[in-house]
């Protein structure tokens, strides 16, 4: 392994932990503050071990991310925003596609752009549910170990905050 690639690994492993903190946030505005920094980690990481894919769409998301933060903007509020942000991934996805597995990837975060819109942060948990794994089969294929793990925590992650926060209620 060269030098890049173990670089990326610990910037996704970094990643990693700001997406577990993201998870617990209660309430939306930090639950996306927290996202935009761990999508930043996630674009380097990508960046580092020459995932286009990966990178080029995280840096979308990046911009969904700062976007759905600052709802209350008026510009920012309307419905169209999640339909805007999930056929940009859809368009950049297929100029940057690499290979079949990024299907994966792509699929991943256009359901994820959906659901991230949502109001409600227990709906946003759950929808982490079915986009983690689809971006840990991507992530598979271009060995991103951070990845993996970020997508195995991420989902055990939401998974511990509906059942947390769900108690609660």
């Amino acid at each position: 392994m060269d030098t890049p690639f173990i670089i990326g690994q610990i910037i996704g492993v970094i990643a990693v932990t700001i997406f577990f903190i993201s998870y617990q946030a209660k309430e939306q505005k930090k639950l996306m503050t927290l996202q935009c920094v761990a999508v930043f980690a996630m674009c380097l990481h990508y960046l580092f071990i020459d995932a286009t894919s990966g990178l080029t769409l995280n840096v979308v998301c990046l911009v969904r991310n700062i976007c759905y933060a600052n709802r209350d903007k008026k510009f920012l509020s309307g419905k169209w925003l999640p339909i805007f942000f999930a056929v940009v991934i859809g368009v950049i996805g297929i100029i940057c596609w690499e290979s079949y597995y990024s299907i994966f990837i792509v699929a991943g975060l256009v359901i994820n752009t959906l659901c991230l819109s949502l109001p409600d942060t227990q709906q946003v948990r759950k929808s982490i549910l079915i986009t983690c794994p689809l971006v840990f089969i991507y992530d598979v294929f271009v060995l991103s170990i951070g990845g993996m793990v970020n997508e195995a925590i991420s989902f055990v992650s939401a998974l511990i905050g509906i059942i947390r926060l769900k108690k609660k209620r």
